[in-house]
């Protein structure tokens, strides 16, 4: 039995975390089983390409245990079919919900050819898989003694069995439409409509289009790293780029015009206020500073543009930024705009319906 927490500071531990330790298991893995009340569509999407780049994961069945009742965002609903088809077409596994009253257990299975070896109990939704984000102090705990391990992936199949059903086989056609991709992330501040009126009063003309390079032109970089080469660890376990992960590269031809941030000076990094409300932290960078990204955590700025396309319906996740996917949104480029307030620059990514 060992303790997992998610140590931030000032609650720093010399223990592991639940993260950490849930990739650690993967490559003694050859079946996953999760019974947990809340997912989230990058945990999802995560999950998925985790499964297809580490062949030693034979199978993976997936509970899910509150969204039935409490209803999914569509992104997160599409997310959870693309994975349900996924594994029912790879003979591998399935997503179920629960239906016959409301799950909010968390609960991860661990099995080799021996069969179950490990699992993890405890406070942490699929979401934790993912690295960053929301700033929410999780405990949990692995156990690997036999019995424990046992009756865990028993209970697991017991709650499938008697108490859920495949999501494909369920009517599900009501929706929440709150976006909480940016809600409550670390390094992100919801600004107020005072705040975000007085930045657009304070626009200058100092203001550069900058385009979103698709799929056909950049395959696996910028809106889509996500289809980049994943990270090795030393245990074998092969990470994937995460699907808000982004890293832009601007045109020489934007960044050498008159007054663009320039790399290593003051004005390299700064604040952006965004047309829809959001506030964080941005920089350029490299040669010509031709990177830009969102500072602290380069899934903000993926979070607010790919977030966008998603909630307009028009970017499924798992699927690829084309140029298809701009042109039903309306707009090929995000506006970057200087304010006469210092270190203030204004971002655009709205479009006209």
């Amino acid at each position: 039995m060992e303790f997992l927490f998610s140590n931030y500071p000032p609650m720093k531990t010399s223990y592991k975390s639940f993260s950490d330790t849930f990739y650690g298991l993967l490559p003694q893995t050859s079946r996953l089983d999760i019974a947990v009340g809340y997912v989230s569509s990058d945990s999802l999407i995560e999950l998925q390409k985790t499964i297809e780049l580490n062949s030693n994961i034979k199978s993976l069945n997936l509970i899910v245990g509150m969204h039935y009742f409490d209803k999914f965002t569509k992104v997160q609903y599409d997310a959870a079919m693309h994975l349900n088809d996924f594994l029912k077409q790879e003979k591998m596994g399935e997503v179920r919900l629960v239906t016959a009253f409301r799950y909010h257990g968390k609960l991860y299975s661990y099995s080799n050819a021996n069969g179950p070896f490990a699992g993890i109990v405890g406070s942490n939704n699929l979401s934790s898989i993912v690295d960053g984000g929301v700033r929410q102090y999780e405990s949990s705990m692995l156990l690997q003694e036999k019995p424990a391990v046992g009756q865990m992936k028993d209970f697991i199949q017991s709650l499938s069995r008697n108490a859920s059903a495949n999501i494909a086989e369920l009517d599900i056609d009501e929706f929440n439409t709150d976006n909480a991709l940016l809600d409550g992330h670390e390094f992100v501040e919801k600004i107020s409509p005072k705040d975000l009126a007085a930045a657009m009063c304070t626009k200058t003309a100092t203001s550069f289009e900058i385009p979103i390079k698709t799929y056909e032109v950049s395959p696996q970089s910028n809106l889509n790293v996500f289809f980049g080469k994943g990270r090795e660890s030393k245990n074998g376990l092969v990470k994937p780029r995460h699907w808000y992960e982004v890293e832009l590269i601007v045109p020489k031809n934007v960044t050498s015009q008159p007054g663009y941030p320039k790399a290593q000076t003051e004005e390299a990094e700064f604040t952006v206020f965004t047309d829809d409300g959001w506030s964080f932290k941005c920089k350029v960078s490299g040669d010509y500073s031709k990177n830009f990204r969102s500072e602290g955590d380069l899934k903000i700025l993926g979070k607010w543009l790919k977030g966008r396309l998603e909630n307009a319906g028009v970017l499924s996740v798992g699927n690829p930024v084309t140029a298809e996917t701009l042109r039903r949104y309306g707009r090929s480029t995000f506006t970057l705009t200087k304010t006469t307030q210092p270190g203030i620059w204004f971002l655009d990514f709205g479009v006209n319906k």
